[in-house]
C-alpha cells in the first residue's frame, strides 16, 4: 500500500513509477479523466526498453495562433478547459496542428512559415512544442516519447470540444508518428486528416502498424517521402507507403539542391540535431508542404512503383492525378510521383 501511495504521489507530479513497481508499464495522466499506462512489451519494442516520459517531464506546450493573434501565441493546456475559454480559438472552425520531429522545436523557421501560410486557410493553428521530449536525451527516448505527445494532443482536441472532422494533424519525422498516436485515440469518429512529412524510419519502419503512422489513424492519411532510402545510405525517411496517398517527389530521395546525405547507421543514434548538413532531403518535405498551401500546385502522376518512375513510365495522369501537399485529395489513392525544382517554391 505504501508503494502504491508513493506511486500515486509521483504520478501527480509528472514522474514515472519505476519498472520494478509497475512491471513492464509506466503510468501517468495523459488522457482525461484517467491515467494511461504505457507498456514496452510487443508491439512497443522499438524503443529498446525506453519508457515514454510524462507530459510534465517533456514540458509539452500547445501554442495557439489565430487571425486575431497571428504571431504571438496563446498557450493552451491539454487538461484545462479554462485555457481554452480564455483564448481566441474558434471552436466551430477547422484546426490544424503542426508537430515537429526529433531534436526540433516550434522556434524553427519552417514552423513559423507553415503557421503563417496555414492561417490563410484555417482559423486555428496549434503548434505543438515537445522540444524536451524530442531531444531524448537520445533518439530511442525521443521515439518512446511520441506516444505521450500523441495522447496529449488527443486530450487537447477533446478539451477544445472541436469536431474531429475539422482536425488536420501535420507532423514531420517523429512528429508524423506523434500524429498517428493522436489519431488512434479517436475510434467512433476519426480525425479528418493526417499529413506525414517524411515520417521517421529508424525504429519504426519494420514494426507493427500500432507503433507507426498508418491509414487507420485518420479518415485521410497523406504522406510525402523525401528521404526514402536505407539508413546505411543516409536515408531517414520511410521507404514503404504509410497512407491512403503517398507522394514520392523526385523518386523519394536525394532531392534537387541537396548533397548526398552522410548519415550512416554507425553514428546516427548519437546525433543530437538533424540539420541540413546531415539530411537536407529529410527536411525538404517541410518546404514542399509549405509551398503547396498558397504558392505552388504540385501535380503528381500515378505510379505503380519507383522502378517504373526511374524508367519514366509515370508521366501522364492515366487513372487520375493528385496534388502533393495541402491540396491532396482522398481520390485517387495510391502512389504518386513528380519532379521538383531545387529552390522555393520548387
Amino acid at each position: 500500500m505504501l508503494l502504491l501511495m508513493f506511486c500515486a504521489m509521483a504520478l501527480s507530479h509528472g514522474y514515472l513509477c519505476h519498472a520494478w513497481l509497475l512491471g513492464d508499464r509506466a503510468c501517468f495522466k495523459t488522457m482525461l479523466p484517467e491515467y494511461q499506462c504505457y507498456s514496452i512489451k510487443s508491439p512497443y519494442t522499438n524503443t529498446l526498453l525506453h519508457y515514454p516520459l510524462s507530459p510534465t517531464k517533456q514540458n509539452i506546450v500547445f501554442k495557439l495562433f489565430t487571425k486575431n493573434n497571428p504571431t504571438t501565441a496563446q498557450i493552451l493546456k491539454a487538461q484545462d478547459k479554462s485555457s481554452v475559454t480564455a483564448s481566441n480559438v474558434d471552436i466551430g472552425g477547422k484546426v490544424a496542428f503542426v508537430i515537429h520531429g526529433f531534436s526540433s522545436s516550434t522556434e524553427e523557421d519552417w514552423v513559423t512559415h507553415l503557421v503563417k501560410e496555414l492561417l490563410q486557410k484555417v482559423p486555428n493553428v496549434i503548434a505543438v512544442d515537445w522540444r524536451k521530449g524530442a531531444k531524448g536525451p537520445n533518439y530511442f527516448q525521443a521515439a518512446a516519447n511520441t506516444r505521450v505527445v500523441g495522447a496529449q494532443i488527443a486530450t487537447l482536441i477533446k478539451t477544445l470540444g472541436v469536431d474531429p472532422a475539422n482536425v488536420h494533424l501535420i507532423g514531420h519525422s517523429l512528429g508524423a508518428h506523434v500524429a498517428g498516436y493522436a489519431g488512434e485515440k479517436f475510434l467512433s469518429k476519426k480525425i479528418a486528416r493526417i499529413t506525414g512529412l517524411d515520417p521517421a524510419a529508424p525504429q519504426f519502419q519494420s514494426y507493427n502498424n500500432r507503433v507507426k503512422l498508418d491509414p487507420s489513424d485518420a479518415t485521410f492519411v497523406d504522406v510525402i517521402h523525401t528521404d526514402a532510402e536505407p539508413l546505411l545510405k543516409g536515408g531517414l525517411g520511410f521507404l514503404k507507403r504509410l497512407g491512403h496517398v503517398d507522394f514520392y517527389p523526385n523518386g523519394g530521395h536525394d532531392m534537387p539542391g541537396c548533397n548526398p546525405d552522410a548519415v550512416v547507421l554507425s553514428n546516427f543514434f548519437a546525433i543530437k540535431d538533424i540539420t541540413k548538413d546531415i539530411s537536407c532531403s529529410h527536411l525538404l518535405a517541410q518546404e514542399y508542404f509549405i509551398a503547396s498551401i498558397n504558392d505552388k500546385e504540385f501535380l503528381a502522376y500515378p505510379c505503380a512503383s519507383l522502378a517504373d518512375y526511374r524508367k519514366e513510365r509515370c508521366t501522364s495522369c492515366g487513372s487520375g492525378c493528385n496534388h502533393m501537399g495541402y491540396n491532396a485529395t482522398t481520390s485517387p489513392s495510391g502512389m504518386f510521383v513528380l519532379d521538383t525544382g531545387a529552390k522555393y517554391p520548387f
